[in-house]
């Protein structure tokens, strides 16, 4: 099993400990944008309480999260299609070069 790393950081008005594979220094980025996005929330909608602020945060990097997902199946299809597409080509110059030797 994988090492785990206790980290632990304050979020809006809550003290949290993240268990994590990641190290201290990723950990440090996740809540720099974390915080960054709950303020830019919380200057949008001055008047949300904060555990509404922390759901949307959630839901907001969920779509995000799944937009990107979207988009990398689409483009594993096309790389999938592009490399059938190679091995077709490579094919029949294979057998094109055999004709030619026979």
């Amino acid at each position: 099993m994988a090492n785990l790393n206790r980290y632990k950081f304050t979020f809006s008005d809550k003290q949290l400990t993240l268990t994590t594979e990641h190290d201290n220094l990723f950990m440090e980025e996740i809540e720099r944008v974390a915080k960054e996005k709950y303020q830019a929330l919380q200057e949008e909608m001055p008047t949300a309480d904060s555990e509404t602020l922390a759901i949307l945060l959630a839901i907001n990097t969920l779509s995000v999260q799944l937009a990107r997902e979207i988009e990398f199946e689409k483009q594993e299809e096309e790389l999938n299609r592009l490399r059938k597409k190679l091995l077709e080509h490579i094919q029949t110059l294979e057998t094109s070069a055999e004709e030619a030797l026979s």
